[in-house]
């Protein structure tokens, strides 16, 4: 499959490159996803920075965030999945391999299912902001009735914390 990745820390003009590398199988509870669409958030570009540690692999595909549609299932997950629109977060999460690619071999409950209506390059604009949004709102029970102040409203997170409120 085609990939961009990077092998050192840097700015993205300087070290990233496009190539070939081996397509991801379906593990146990998995889900192979041929991507449509990567999302890039803030920690991406802090990660690929330097900024969260050392270089996990000999190479990281990066991006959390993506959509796409299931092609494949590991044992354990229905069949009936296959064929299924969905959007990815936390795809790089404690791994090296993420949604910069053309697939992506993820936990089956880290692929939700997108609308017909939404396209896919709205579904990877989902992710790690709309996740960080409903645990923000939520974390602390239902919010019906009450009074909820969102600061930063304009930005990504803000933006989908508003709708939830």
């Amino acid at each position: 499959m085609r990939a961009a990745y990077y092998r050192a820390f840097g700015p993205a003009r300087e070290v990233f490159e496009t190539g070939e590398v081996a397509t991801p199988t379906a593990g146990p509870g998995e889900v192979l996803v041929r991507l449509r669409a990567s999302g890039i958030n803030p920690t991406d570009a802090k990660k690929r920075a330097g900024n969260r540690g050392t270089i996990e692999a000999s190479l990281v595909i990066p991006h959390h965030d993506g959509a796409g549609v299931i092609e494949a299932v590991g044992t354990g997950v229905d069949p009936a999945r296959v064929g299924e629109r969905v959007w990815i977060w936390e795809g790089q999460f404690r791994r090296p391999f993420g949604t910069a690619a053309e697939y992506i071999a993820i936990a089956a409950d880290r692929a939700a299912p997108l609308g017909d209506r939404a396209s896919f390059a709205e579904g990877a604009g989902l992710g790690v902001p709309a996740v960080t949004a409903w645990f923000s709102v939520f974390k602390d029970g239902p919010v019906a009735g009450q009074t909820v102040l969102v600061t930063g409203g304009a930005g990504a997170v803000g933006h989908y914390a508003v709708q939830f409120a």
